[in-house]
Formats: C-alpha cells, structure tokens, sequence
C-alpha cells in the first residue's frame, strides 16, 4: 500500500492511499480525505506513476468525483443506493451473541456454583444440588435405544425454551470451560436469522447448560453420570411428559 501526506506548517491535513489489488489489473484507491484538486491529481499521478500498466479505480461523489474527473478519470459505471424502512421498531440487540468465557459468561458460571453448589468432577455424585422443583432422567438407557436422541432431545427442550420464557428474554447456552453463548430463541431458528448457537443439549464430553440470566430455569447435560436435569416451573409443565416419553421414567424429582 502507499500512503501519501499532506501537510501544512507541519501538521497532516489530508491523506491518500492506494493499492494493488491482490490477483486483478487494477491500482485501487482505498481512500481521499481531502478533495483539494491540486492534492488529487499529485496523488493519481504518482500512482499512476508507481504501477504503470495497471488502471487505477476509485469510487467517489460529489466534490472528490469532480476532481477525479478532471485529474484524467473517467467514469466506468454508477451506483445508486436505497434505503430500507420496515415497519416497526428497529431492533437493539443481535438474536444471538458469542460469549467470551473468560469476560462474558464467567459471572453466570460463579452464580451457578454458588446458587447450585456446582462441583465438577468426572467421579463425585451429585454434581449440583437439585433445585426445586426438578427433576432427573437418566440418558445413558436411553442412547443406544433412540437412533437420534440428542435431536430429539434438543427439539423438545427448544420447544420448551420457547414456552417457558418471555418476549425478549435471552437464554444462555453454556459449555464448561469453553466459550458460551446468549440467543432470543423467537428471533434464532427462522427464515433469514442465524441459527440457535450451541451444540444443544445433551452432555456431548462436557457438562452444558440452557439457563436464563437469573437461572430462574434451565437444564443442565452431566456427561459422565449421563443425565438431564431440568428445573423452574413453566419449563418443567412445557417439557416432562415429552421428556419422560422419550427417555422413561425420572431417576430423581425434588418438588
């Protein structure tokens, strides 16, 4: 790249800068602060100068598009912008968001430790102290018996999400010492939005979790004991008989 300065008692006032572009026949000018008619033709005349036998592109208008003209531009095409009002209010927030497990989601897992008595390991039972109300099924019966149970599963507890949270409110998909993320589960799923982030529900080597902010309600995915646990109340009426169907009786309820 070649960057050009103007500067005046000392001072930068303006600057220019082009490029070849990668692969192509073009010198592209990334940029003109300035549309001084003496600092615009200095500029395309040295880069005409630098890479001689490629054209030189520039995309401009008003004042800056005058003095491209008369520095010896032509005009190759034209563009013509629109914009876009749809109706209603515009959203404030992205549907779904990449948490940084050190920064973003690292609160959330302390409350979880906290409020849950969360104690991670590969031997020790139970893993967190069940909220009330829960209940407990047991996944590893259950694996071989269903081709695809993780999809199963996940569909019934997304459905359940969906039921049991409000307009607006976020559900936080959680990994163990990894990277997390927060989606809107009505804005995620659909027709030109992005997917429901997060490898779902069922513990796939490491425990994951699908709360809300105030863990009000959640499931949590143990990889070794091979359970579901599930808590909060309008989850819990959203998704046990589904849940229960599918995987059998629950191994522990705590009302």
């Amino acid at each position: 790249m070649r960057i050009e300065v103007l500067l005046e008692d000392g001072l930068v006032v303006a600057v220019a800068w082009a490029h070849p572009e990668e692969g192509g026949t073009f010198t592209v000018v990334g940029g003109l602060t300035r549309a001084d008619a003496d600092f615009v033709k200095a500029c395309t005349d040295r880069w005409r100068g630098l890479w001689s036998g490629r054209a030189l592109l520039a995309e401009a208008d008003g004042p800056l598009r005058a003095r491209l003209l008369a520095a010896g531009f032509s005009e190759a095409t034209t563009v013509r912008s629109y914009h876009w009002s749809p109706p209603g209010a515009p959203e404030t927030t992205r549907p779904a968001q990449f948490l940084d497990w050190l920064h973003d989601d690292g609160p959330l897992w302390d409350r979880f430790y906290a409020d849950f008595d969360f104690k991670p390991s590969m031997t020790y039972r139970p893993t967190i102290t069940d909220p009330s109300p829960s209940v407990v099924w047991n996944l590893h019966s259950h694996h071989r018996l269903v081709p695809d149970l993780p999809a199963e599963l996940d569909a019934i507890v997304r459905h359940g999400l969906l039921a049991a949270t409000e307009p607006g409110e976020f559900v936080y998909w959680l990994d163990w010492q990894h990277d997390g993320y927060r989606y809107d589960p009505r804005r995620t799923d659909l027709p030109g939005r992005p997917p429901r982030p997060g490898e779902g529900t069922f513990p796939n080597g490491d425990y994951y979790l699908n709360v809300t902010h105030d863990l009000g309600l959640g499931t949590f995915g143990h990889p070794w004991e091979q359970t579901l646990t599930v808590w909060g109340p309008t989850l819990l009426a959203a998704v046990e008989a589904e849940l229960t169907d599918l995987l059998g009786e629950p191994v522990r309820h705590r009302h």
